[in-house]
């Protein structure tokens, strides 16, 4: 997808990649939840092992080539990937879902984005416009409204 603008529509086989991993991330949501007393590091190593068994089934069948990747740097964003991304985020999300609702736990990963553009203008340098720390600004907030506001008292 490099070179895409924003007039341009992204593939369709891109977006319908995208809805099939949110309805995966809700089906592990719904699944942990049934299961609440499964060790988060036992639920993410089912969970990543299902996933590459599926992923290498889908390689197969779509006759698709792997490349090894030749460049460090593409290496490092594997292994940061693999350890933060899917090995810790994901044990820590396990372990939130044990103890909040799904619909609240969820609102973590919208805070992602706002950790993104602060890591990307860290590592490369780059500019974080207005509109930028306005829209964050409203994440967080959303994200306070919804998930970690204290519920207000019911009247009798």
């Amino acid at each position: 997808m490099s070179g895409l603008t924003f007039n341009q529509a992204p593939p369709v086989l891109s977006l319908l990649a995208a809805l099939g991993s949110a309805v995966c991330f809700a089906q592990a949501s719904i699944t942990i939840k049934r299961f609440p007393d499964s060790h988060p590091i036992v639920v993410n190593a089912v969970g990543m092992t299902v996933g590459a068994i599926f992923l290498a089934a889908l390689t197969a069948a779509t006759n698709t080539t792997v490349a090894v990747p030749r460049q460090a740097e593409t290496w490092w964003a594997v292994v940061y990937m693999v350890v933060v991304g899917s090995g810790i985020v994901f044990t820590l999300y396990v372990a939130l879902l044990e103890r909040w609702d799904a619909s609240r736990a969820n609102y973590g990963f919208v805070v992602i984005p706002i950790a993104t553009v602060l890591v990307s203008a860290w590592l490369l340098d780059e500019v974080i416009s207005v509109g930028l720390v306005f829209g964050g600004a409203l994440v967080l907030a959303g994200v306070y409204l919804g998930a970690l506001r204290p519920a207000a008292a019911s009247s009798p």
